[in-house]
């Protein structure tokens, strides 16, 4: 069996889960039930004893296959030596986590760290905006096509646009799933397995942005001023870059691949900053 094939296996499997996970928890919240089984604090539903019974067991058996697929996940992700020689051992990283890392990234496409910046949607900078067209609407002047799906073509044009935001009229210029399931979930969970990465990173880095008094981030205010979500959201994903960066090494020393250190450091000589 082929990488591709197994890298294909766990992407199925990690996007099965999600199907079923938010099958169980939409049918949880229809019968006003929690995940741990207790009822939720909500208008009560009016319905048939034999009816929420029914309702009960659909949303019981969509766990049961979540709980299936994560076993066979685990029994895939075995396949790969970067699971096996350094994910297995990361605290907050499950079987989950591993299966977005190792289905989403291309390790060989990512020769520098700030290819999987960009892709997890972490890199604040310009880059250049791609459009998707019309096969029929398209024309030598919209830029240059670097892929195609069904009647459409992705080209990419001149206009430049954030890295990390969406632009109106273009693709994403990142993995939306991929960085909700890093910075929104992965984080979280070396948050609270209170990790290496959480210690070294996440508190010292929102620590910092409380007593930042000279930097102005948006609407004229310092991040001292911010909100202490925003402050957090930042300081998770100054986690995850680290990880990332950890991650680049690493992963391409198994594979036996160049390792280059980021464009800033190996080009410019700054440090990165998220």
């Amino acid at each position: 069996m082929s990488e591709k094939e197994d890298v294909n296996a766990v992407k199925m499997l990690v996007r099965a889960r999600e199907d079923f996970q938010g099958m169980r928890k939409r049918m949880d919240n229809r019968i006003g039930r929690k995940a741990n089984g207790e009822k939720q604090k909500v208008q009560e539903r009016v319905m048939r004893f034999d009816d929420l019974e029914t309702f009960k067991a659909i949303a019981d058996n969509a766990k049961e296959q979540e709980n299936f697929i994560q076993k066979k996940l685990k029994k895939v992700l075995k396949r790969f030596n970067i699971y096996n020689e350094w994910l297995v051992d990361v605290k907050g990283i499950g079987e989950i986590a591993s299966g977005w890392i190792i289905g989403e990234y291309d390790i060989h496409k990512a020769t520098t760290v700030s290819k999987l910046w960009q892709f997890t949607g972490l890199n604040p900078g310009m880059v250049r905006g791609i459009k998707r067209i019309k096969k029929e609407k398209y024309k030598e002047s919209n830029g240059e096509i670097i892929g195609e799906m069904f009647d459409d073509v992705f080209v990419r044009t001149n206009k430049m646009v954030r890295g990390d935001k969406l632009t109106e009229g273009f693709v994403a210029p990142f993995n939306k799933n991929l960085r909700r399931a890093m910075v929104g979930v992965m984080a979280d969970g070396f948050i609270k397995q209170q990790n290496s990465y959480a210690l070294e990173y996440y508190y010292p880095y929102k620590m910092r942005l409380e007593q930042e008094v000279n930097t102005i981030v948006g609407e004229d205010k310092k991040w001292c001023e911010v909100s202490k979500g925003r402050r957090d959201r930042a300081a998770k994903r100054y986690m995850v870059k680290m990880f990332l960066k950890d991650l680049y090494v690493i992963w391409r020393q198994l594979e036996g691949l160049p390792v280059r250190a980021p464009y800033m450091e190996e080009y410019l000589g700054k440090k990165h900053a998220a």
